[in-house]
């Protein structure tokens, strides 16, 4: 690999034992995937440290301890509690103490408390065209396809990046890997599909069910808020491992189909259409209709303010069945500003909890972690949440019983206390 002479300075140490070894670190790993150079990235999503996992915490403190401070803006991911309310969450002391030390650790390093799986909605916003570092699936398939800006899939490697500045230019880092691979053409999306997260999420599904790690390209798409995108990306990244989608006239590098493929031939075209959409939601849903739920999740991806202000009109003077435990989640930023709106006020004395930091799969609720700490299982008997994300990582992390339906049914499902169809 060719280093610039700021690059193998401080490869050899003199700026400090701890850069020379992340820098290396950085090194091997581009030299793996035959990188010819790193590149200056402009910002970081960093790699959440979470208490559930054997040695993460331990790791984090050993690393901010040698290591000064980050040197481009860095955000952080999800954490497994909500550390401003632990108590919310119902998260076991003991591990709520250990995740907390994680605040300190990221606050020494100048990492911003953001907490969340979407800091686009706390004002990260890279432009395009920008080498970034990012880890959690979902921001990384926003930040490519909806401001193109440059990420793979970075995983521990950003917080070396987040030190060091550098990454090497490779996958998605490079214009020829972005060209679309698979072209699907949206036929009869359903009308109301732009005030509801479900059939985007379906469609995101579906997508990525075929493409697998591919680069799939859409057309016939409704304009639609930033908040649909954001459920689109996040159902790909989930059923596959997409990092990077076009869709024709709506992101960045699509503005036509040839653009969105460079030039090239699709290797496969498909098209979608309503009935495919239902049969996925059919397919991951386990619960009978009108069944007893006890949980209802919204916020996968963590919610925006506007959301939490359409959810709130919604439950204004209303009330959740007691027998249900209803989550909005969302950012700590996103819920401060909720907060001075008057809106968390209203969704709390309506029975729902607004959830920052977290979510349930990502807290003490999950199998492995139960078992560690002596919890009953399941945490969760039924959920019920507009989300293919949520849905699936509930059923394989937390053992529960799942039913999809729309983000309006979703609301009426916790408040009768049953499982209410889409």
């Amino acid at each position: 690999m060719k280093l610039t002479d700021f690059e193998k300075r401080m490869l050899d140490g003199q700026f400090g034992k701890a850069l020379a070894e992340s820098l290396h670190y950085i090194v091997q790993f581009g030299e793996a995937f035959d990188a010819e150079r790193l590149v200056d990235i402009q910002y970081c999503h960093y790699p959440a440290e979470m208490a559930i996992y054997e040695g993460s915490i331990e790791e984090l403190q050993a690393f901010a301890a040698d290591h000064s401070h980050v040197v481009v803006p860095t955000t952080s991911s999800t954490l497994c509690a909500d550390m401003q309310y632990p108590e919310k969450t119902g998260i076991p002391e003991r591990l709520a103490q250990k995740q907390s030390l994680t605040c300190s650790a990221h606050q020494k390093l100048g990492i911003q408390p953001t907490y969340t799986c979407t800091p686009q909605l706390n004002g990260a916003i890279p432009a395009f065209g920008s080498p970034i570092a990012s880890v959690e699936s979902s921001a990384i398939i926003f930040f490519n396809s909806m401001l193109g800006a440059r990420t793979n899939r970075g995983g521990l490697f950003t917080k070396f990046s987040a030190v060091t500045g550098k990454y090497p230019k490779m996958g998605y880092l490079l214009e020829e890997n972005r060209a679309g691979q698979h072209h699907f053409q949206v036929k009869d999306f359903p009308a109301n599909s732009t005030e509801d997260s479900l059939w985007w999420s379906a469609l995101g599904f579906v997508i990525g069910s075929s493409v697998g790690s591919e680069v799939p390209v859409i057309t016939d798409m409704p304009i639609a808020p930033i908040e649909r995108w954001i459920t689109l990306g996040a159902a790909m990244a989930t059923s596959g491992s997409v990092s990077l989608f076009h869709a024709v006239e709506h992101t960045p590098e699509a503005y036509t189909l040839a653009m969105a493929f460079k030039g090239k031939t699709p290797q496969t075209s498909k098209t979608i259409d309503k009935q495919m959409l239902v049969t996925a939601i059919e397919q991951m849903t386990n619960l009978l209709p009108n069944e007893k739920i006890d949980f209802i999740c919204l916020g996968c991806p963590h919610y925006s303010l506007e959301q939490l202000r359409i959810i709130s009109n919604r439950l204004q003077g209303k009330k959740v069945d007691p027998d249900v435990r209803f989550w909005i989640c969302t950012s700590r930023m996103i819920r401060s500003m909720a907060q001075t709106a008057g809106y968390v006020q209203v969704l709390e004395e309506a029975g729902a909890k607004v959830i920052a930091d977290t979510c349930p799969v990502e807290s003490h609720m999950r199998i492995s972690t139960c078992q560690e700490y002596h919890l009953p299982l399941p945490q969760i008997r039924a959920l019920v949440t507009d989300s293919f994300k949520m849905a699936r990582y509930t059923k394989d992390l937390i053992g529960c019983k799942v039913g999809l339906t729309t983000t309006e049914k979703a609301i009426q499902s916790a408040l009768e206390g049953r499982y209410l169809v889409w």
